[in-house]
């Protein structure tokens, strides 16, 4: 099998409300869409953040992989990483990405079985949570709280809201009225989104911790890594981070200063599928889980493939903010907060062509 062709097509789609948190208000998505083409009929699809990822993909890494063996994917890795390597980090890791998760879709379909199993399969359905509590205008404590009791009611034993847009005082409010609605036996995490200084965090974190708080996320700037030790040193709830962090390299770094309790690597980000398993080898190795970001249609077959992984994040559509669910004709959907793994071969997404040439983007 040789690899013949290689697209991305760039879509912008939309949200119906705009979504904030510590850091930014979130208008739109932006995404591209890798599909990867073979001499056996064979095309392998991914779909991952920004628009000049398509241009990365365009200009350094189509020439290097068409003629390939897409089965060769430790070396077709290398290849993309040592043309890139003076970027690292950021959009040309991401273009890896983007390439490495349709060449795992096209040998799960080559040899027809789901990427999970192709992966050597640990369980057929993962535990999911429900990622919400945005900040809106108008929307108060009486409104978030029924957001998530509304995902409660749907089957999730386990939730996420946003904190560090407010003062902590307001925020710690806000905790409290979820963990006032949800009951003290449903998991509730909380994600600061880089939001506060070490300092910050830490009493932060203190109010927080009484409200029985399942992690607490990037807390600090995510390249803060002594800092985010210090706060992890100093609070007894679990300190989760790695979503904005790039290849092993960056994790070993997370690892080595025990810097998370809980590792969060998306694998849009980090290098893709080739990538994001040895980053949970290496977590395993230390004895630190692993729960990703986003991404749940991929993540859903490396959780379920890893025996240190969690959880899944789940957006569910009306929460509004991961649009690329649109994109697909069909999006797994959560059953008392458990999604089944696709048993289609490769990922088991199905682009939805309608929707696509609706948010093209040029």
């Amino acid at each position: 099998m040789r690899i013949t062709k290689v697209q991305c097509t760039m879509v912008s789609v939309p949200l119906n409300r705009p979504a904030s948190f510590a850091t930014r208000t979130v208008k739109k998505r932006d995404y591209t869409i890798v599909e990867i083409s073979t001499d056996e009929g064979i095309v392998g699809v991914s779909t991952i953040w920004w628009h000049h990822t398509a241009m990365i993909i365009g200009n350094h890494l189509k020439d290097l992989i068409i003629g390939e063996d897409p089965f060769l994917i430790q070396n077709l890795w290398r290849k993309m990483y040592l043309e890139l390597y003076r970027e690292r980090k950021g959009a040309a890791i991401c273009a890896i990405s983007g390439v490495d998760i349709a060449l795992w879709d096209i040998i799960g379909k080559a040899m027809k079985i789901p990427l999970y199993k192709l992966l050597g399969g640990f369980k057929s359905k993962v535990h999911c949570y429900a990622s919400g509590g945005y900040y809106r205008e108008g929307k108060g404590l009486k409104e978030l709280a029924e957001e998530m009791i509304s995902y409660v009611n749907q089957g999730f034993k386990a939730v996420k809201m946003k904190v560090g847009a407010l003062s902590i005082e307001k925020d710690v409010e806000r905790v409290k009225a979820v963990r006032d609605a949800i009951g003290p036996d449903i998991d509730l995490a909380i994600d600061a989104n880089n939001a506060y200084t070490v300092k910050e965090a830490i009493k932060a974190g203190k109010l927080y911790g009484k409200h029985n708080v399942l992690w607490f996320e990037e807390p600090v700037w995510p390249d803060d890594i002594k800092g985010s030790a210090k706060v992890a040193n100093f609070l007894d709830m679990p300190i989760a981070s790695g979503e904005l962090e790039y290849t092993k390299y960056g994790f070993k770094d997370i690892i080595e200063n025990r810097a998370a309790d809980i590792l969060q690597p998306d694998v849009t980000f980090c290098g893709g599928i080739t990538e994001f398993l040895k980053i949970a080898k290496m977590a395993e190795a230390w004895n630190i889980p692993i729960a990703p970001h986003a991404a749940h249609d991929i993540h859903v077959h490396l959780v379920a493939a890893l025996p240190n992984a969690l959880t899944v994040e789940y957006f569910l559509k009306d929460a509004d903010i991961m649009k690329e669910m649109e994109l697909y004709k069909r999006t797994i959907e959560p059953k008392n907060g458990y999604l089944e793994v696709p048993n289609e071969p490769g990922l088991g997404i199905e682009l939805d062509e309608k929707a696509i040439k609706r948010y093209h983007a040029r």
